[in-house]
């Protein structure tokens, strides 16, 4: 009979050893950015779920380098008179689940099976608001599902287009990848690679 050592090592050469879960290091980008506003739609009713999936009490939780990049990009907007608002950040792979029932197409909601960069708390989902945090005008509200969304609209308000602007140059000028069908979206560089994560929105205790 094979000790327990010796499975692991005949597993380990047959390819079957079992892998360790990855490491969650995820950082609560308040801690960092004093002034970052939250909004966090799914821990409200007010989404396209339309009822809440969050737990009270959930945080924007990124990846460090995201929350760095953050930082570069809000450090850049603050000069002209904005501040961050965040809509998501880290989401649960379950919530991924219960979107993709909602709306399986790919392009606004990730395949669950394969992960979201949000699960992987490489992405975040936000907009522009004034010093004192009054809502400016974007193309779109959030989660809006239309071509009106798009980086490449052209209707709307000037306004709108300038902000949907200034928001984008300092997200990339931070190294972030925009999603060309989502205005509010941006994503870490090669975040598709990284590990999908399971940690909790809350500190324990």
């Amino acid at each position: 009979m094979l000790s327990a050592t010796g499975l692991t090592l005949t597993l380990a050469l047959l390819g079957g050893a079992p892998k360790a879960a990855p490491k969650a290091e995820l950082v609560d980008a308040t801690t960092v950015i004093p002034d970052l506003v939250l909004d966090l739609r799914y821990a409200t009713k007010d989404n396209f779920l339309k009822r809440q999936v969050y737990p009270d009490g959930a945080r924007c939780l990124l990846l460090p380098d995201s929350v760095k990049r953050l930082t570069q990009a809000a450090d850049a907007l603050r000069p002209l008179g904005y501040r961050l608002k965040v809509y998501d950040c880290y989401r649960p792979r379950a919530v991924q689940y219960e979107m993709w029932k909602i709306l399986p197409k790919p392009g606004y909601v990730a395949d669950p099976r394969k992960g979201s960069n949000h699960n992987r708390g490489g992405a975040v989902d936000l907009t522009l608001v004034t010093k004192d945090g009054a809502e400016v005008e974007m193309p779109t509200p959030f989660d809006d599902f239309t071509p009106a969304a798009h980086h490449g609209y052209t209707g709307g308000t000037p306004a709108s287009r300038e902000h949907r602007e200034v928001l984008r140059k300092a997200m990339e000028g931070a190294g972030f990848q925009r999603n060309r069908m989502e205005w509010w979206h941006y994503d870490l560089p090669g975040a598709t690679k990284l590990p999908v994560l399971d940690v909790p929105f809350t500190p324990a205790g």
